[in-house]
């Protein structure tokens, strides 16, 4: 029988609450967050009330599956979330480093958005009010947001930030890409 067309790729079998195995194919860029929400959309649970957890370890649900050092047709399991990711008392620490290397850091409140983070500093502040200058493009685990509108509507946990700290890199785009 002939290999499938695209490649081999990667799966992993995650263990519900309700006691059924879902898998999920993986590519080397997947997030693991990516495995819990496609798990818990075709469970019907709610993926901020859960972790995923390999052997005896809560993973860190931000990185990417090539850097979670886990096996093909790994056996996760859900396990209910040691501390909730919801709602607006939930603060996150993100430095944001700028083009000439320099990074800038606070703590912000989960549901605010990029452009919010962005208005914040004074430095990468001027860059948003030039008009016809250039948008600045966050990059977070090579996940890009470069345009207005998903700047301003992107709140953090939908950017993958499910840890308390994460660091983005902010670069000046020109508006046309």
């Amino acid at each position: 029988m002939a290999a499938p067309a695209g490649g081999g790729g990667s799966a992993v079998s995650v263990l519900a609450p309700n006691g059924r195995r879902h898998t999920v194919k993986v590519t080397p860029s997947t997030v693991l967050l990516q495995v819990l929400e496609d798990t818990c959309r075709r469970q019907d649970f709610n993926p901020c009330e859960y972790d995923l957890k390999f052997q005896r370890s809560v993973l860190d649900l931000s990185l990417q599956w090539r850097f979670a050092n886990l096996p093909n047709n790994a056996k996760l399991e859900m396990v209910p979330a040691s501390r909730s990711r919801e709602g607006p008392e939930n603060m996150v620490r993100i430095a944001l480093q700028l083009d000439d290397g320099s990074r800038l850091q606070d703590t912000f409140c989960s549901g605010q958005t990029l452009w919010e983070l962005l208005s914040h500093f004074a430095q990468t502040r001027d860059c948003l009010q030039q008009p016809g200058g250039a948008t600045p493009v966050c990059v977070y685990t090579r996940d890009e947001v470069g345009t207005q509108s998903p700047l301003r509507l992107s709140p953090l946990p939908s950017w993958k930030t499910r840890s308390p700290t994460a660091v983005s890199r902010a670069v000046a785009g020109d508006r046309g890409s």
